[in-house]
Formats: C-alpha cells, structure tokens, sequence
C-alpha cells in the first residue's frame, strides 16, 4: 500500500470526497437570505421532513421534524437543516475556531475582498479584514446563528501542500518534537511557500 507522509493512501473503498457540510440553522429564511443572497450560493433542494423513521435512526433523534435545504458552491454543496423538533441549543456566545468538533466550513471565492465587503455590508460580523497568508488570502465571518465561515482565495496545489508538509516534518524531526501547533517558523514558511510559488 502506498502511503503518503505516514498515513495510508488510496485504501480500497477509501473515501471519494467531501459530500457536504451541515449546518443546523435557527431561521430558515434568515439563512437563505445570507447563504443565497449575500453569499451567492445556488438552492438545489429544498425538502420538508416529518418523523421520518430512518433519518431519526441516522441523526440519533426521535420524531425529528424539520427542513433541510441543498445549496450548491461549485460543485460541493452546503446543507442547511432548520428542526422544528427537536430544538437544538445555540452556538455559546464565546463559540471559538479553537473549540473541539467541526468549527467552520470554508467557501473559495473569486474576490475575498469583495466576499468580505458584501457580507459586512449585509449586516453581518467579520473577525478581520481578508489577510494574505500566503497559501490562502483569507477572512472568518459569521453567518446569522454566529456559525464561522472561512472565505479565501485558494493559491494552494497537491505539490505546495506537500511541500510544506515535508518541511514541516523536518523541522520537527530536527527539534525532537510531534508537535508544531505554537511554532511561528512554520507560519513563515506558508509565506514563503508563495513566493517560491
């Protein structure tokens, strides 16, 4: 088998890609007018659940009841699911990208800072203006039930990643480490990475 920096590659019946992402939404309406209209995103679905027996087995529910919207972004989709029961707990007002869990969903875009401009200008919060970080030019905002979504132009490849990778790997191997989570050296090589780009 093959393996790529440690981790096995291309294991039969692996995964294909990344489906979607799920977002649970308070107002269905709300959402749409900020996914679709301010985010430009394309309605592909839009589908009425009511105690559907085999979902409620799926999500580990009982008597779920709801809507659930299939938003395209190029050729990944973005699923929104507003249940009316049961109800869910809102996001904690100090929700963070360091939390445990899925934390944000990240959308490419043409014009980040445009993106950005259009959804503070909507109405709704930005962590930062968009900053160049070498491998991505790249801003958090929030979406209306405060759920983080990253913009950002792409300028990453396989072959840029894996450098990185690679170098990274050394440089813990040559401080004796496993991890690398607190060490600028690595952020400064991202920026590097897109000048040698």
């Amino acid at each position: 088998m093959k393996r790529s920096f440690g981790y096995p590659e291309g294991v039969f019946m692996g995964v294909k890609k990344v489906n979607h992402s799920g977002i649970s939404v308070s107002n269905m309406e709300k959402s749409l007018e900020f996914y679709c209209g301010v985010l430009g995103l394309e309605l592909v679905m839009d589908f009425d659940v009511d105690r559907h027996a085999g979902l409620d087995e799926v999500v580990g529910m009982t008597n779920a009841v709801g809507r659930v919207v299939m938003l395209a972004a190029g050729d990944s989709l973005v699923e929104l699911w507003c249940y009316s029961h049961p109800l869910g707990r809102a996001l904690p007002s100090d929700y963070s990208p360091s939390d445990k869990g899925v934390t944000h969903i990240a959308l490419e875009v043409d014009d980040v800072d445009e993106m950005h401009m259009r959804v503070v200008n909507a109405g709704f919060r930005a962590k930062s203006a968009p900053l160049d970080l070498g491998i991505h030019k790249t801003c958090y905002v929030h979406g209306p039930d405060d759920e983080i979504i990253e913009l950002l132009e792409d300028r990453s490849d396989r072959e840029m990643m894996a450098r990185i990778t690679r170098r990274t790997l050394a440089a813990r191997e040559a401080r004796g480490s496993s991890s690398s989570a607190n060490n600028n050296s690595d952020q400064s090589e991202l920026k590097r990475e897109q000048v040698i780009k």
